[in-house]
């Protein structure tokens, strides 16, 4: 679609996915309230975000069906080695290291660590990518704004101590979430981005949601709210990995990875809107780096 070779075009819906991904942040603080998840329940976690990426598998399906009418999917040519390796990278490893990480570690930390996501998409595109190279300018751009979300979370509990369980297991989340995204633009540009999109939710979620109904501890206060959000929660996955595999397919990874810092700055934003945290000077200043 020519809006996604746009560069301007294509900005504006990364900011977009980003804004969605955000969104995640407050969406899930929600939802271990409403559902009465104890802070320790690794199990209600992981089922959850099973839940989660299982409905956003059938929401890609129906995007597919609505916005590729004519298409037909040759199953016999599709790459299955790697929508394998992105499924289980990008949703099962990912998530079962992140929700580790949060078990063992504070959520400030877990915040401050995540904001290299963006550093680790710029490094393994420099490194896999023919032609992504790693330029000044762009690493003064992800230095500017990983001081940024550091400086948000200044004051709270930034302890130099160092877990392998809690700091280790995001530091591998990010990991694994910016090598998949590396491998859909390395790899998979003969893939249609709704394909990759519904095979690694559909996929990935399976071990997510064993793992989570064999670990889980509370039981849960299901109401229509609560459903809700599970639903908005499918919705946000789905379109934004859909959205931004169609962007990375049409621009530069490296370039466009630094637009991942935008994630923490929009779930901070969210959770004052929303939840009615605390709007801090410290937030502004923030945000005022990552956007430049």
């Amino acid at each position: 679609m020519e809006v996604f070779k746009n560069k301007r075009s294509a900005i504006f819906i990364s900011l977009f996915c980003m804004f969605l991904w955000g969104s995640a942040i407050p969406m899930i603080k929600m939802q271990y309230e409403i559902l009465s998840i104890e802070r320790g329940d690794i199990g209600s976690r992981l089922l959850v975000a099973g839940l989660r990426f299982f409905v956003a598998g059938i929401i890609t399906i129906f995007y597919f069906k609505i916005f590729n009418r004519d298409y037909r999917v040759d199953f016999k040519s599709l790459n299955y080695k790697l929508l394998i390796k992105v499924a289980l990278l990008q949703i099962t490893l990912h998530y079962l290291f992140y929700y580790t990480g949060l078990f063992y570690t504070t959520g400030v930390k877990a915040s401050v660590i995540q904001s290299f996501n963006a550093f680790i998409i710029v490094l393994f595109s420099a490194v896999l990518i023919k032609g992504d190279r790693l330029t000044k300018r762009k690493l003064i751009a992800l230095i500017i704004g990983t001081i940024g979300i550091i400086f948000i979370n200044l004051g709270g509990d930034m302890s130099a101590s160092f877990s392998l369980l809690g700091d280790g297991s995001i530091i591998m989340a990010i990991t694994l979430n910016g090598l998949a995204t590396v491998l859909v633009k390395k790899e998979g540009n003969s893939v249609s981005p709704f394909i990759i999109s519904a095979f690694q939710f559909c996929i990935g979620c399976i071990p997510l949601i064993i793992i989570g109904v064999i670990l889980k501890q509370t039981i849960w206060t299901v109401n229509f709210k609560a459903i809700l959000l599970i639903m908005y929660g499918g919705f946000i996955s789905a379109t934004a990995f859909t959205l931004w595999y169609m962007v990375l397919k049409n621009q530069s990874t490296g370039e466009f990875g630094i637009y991942k810092l935008f994630v923490p700055i929009f779930g901070s934003i969210l959770s004052v809107v929303i939840l009615g945290e605390a709007f801090s000077a410290r937030l502004l200043i923030g945000f005022t780096m990552v956007i430049i």
